[in-house]
């Protein structure tokens, strides 16, 4: 499958439910001020031809009204082909965030690097390389607030990599809670 065919219609999914869900805020539902936060949860992506599975952990600090700093960590690992792949992501960058109500969509642009494993066992003996890719993320996603501190966030992201001559885009997306600190 190719990236932006999964891409554009879970942006497209996530933008609808943003618009859907938004309402403007009033006063008993004020956005609340900016904190910062820790988010964990299911991650997915595609790289290649291989679907990987995984988790993801990240964290934002507020240095403007409606901008953050963001750090993001994601392991993904799978099977393709006879060979277990795994990729362990490290990307930091800007998160702008529009704060209404309960929802609070996000877009956020990250970079850093992925580093990507392959390892096969050919006739008893196991070969495997290791290398490490360079790039950009770009993408966004939904907080809903649970409660004062809680909040449901779905992401999605397209990595843009480059590493040893290749250039690949994958995309991501995950779910999880995110606990807010603060107050």
């Amino acid at each position: 499958m190719r990236p932006l065919n999964f891409v554009l219609p879970a942006a497209a999914l996530v933008l609808t439910a943003t618009l859907a869900g938004a309402a403007p805020p009033t006063a008993a539902s004020a956005a609340p001020d900016p904190q910062a936060d820790v988010f964990g949860g299911y991650s997915y992506t595609q790289a290649g031809e291989a679907s990987l599975h995984g988790g993801g952990l990240s964290g934002s600090f507020p240095f403007r009204d409606s901008l953050s700093f963001v750090a993001d960590l994601s392991g993904h690992y799978g099977s393709f082909a006879g060979a277990d792949l795994g990729q362990l992501g490290f990307m930091a960058g800007a998160r702008w965030t529009w704060r209404t109500g309960r929802l609070s969509p996000f877009a956020e642009g990250l970079l850093g690097g992925v580093r990507t494993s392959a390892s096969i066992d050919v006739a008893g003996t196991s070969v495997s390389d290791t290398d490490i890719d360079w790039g950009m993320a770009f993408g966004g996603g939904v907080d809903y607030q649970l409660g004062d501190r809680w909040a449901a966030r779905g992401l999605v992201h397209l990595r843009l990599l480059s590493g040893e001559g290749a250039r690949d885009a994958d995309p991501r997306i995950a779910v999880g809670v995110v606990y807010r600190f603060g107050q």
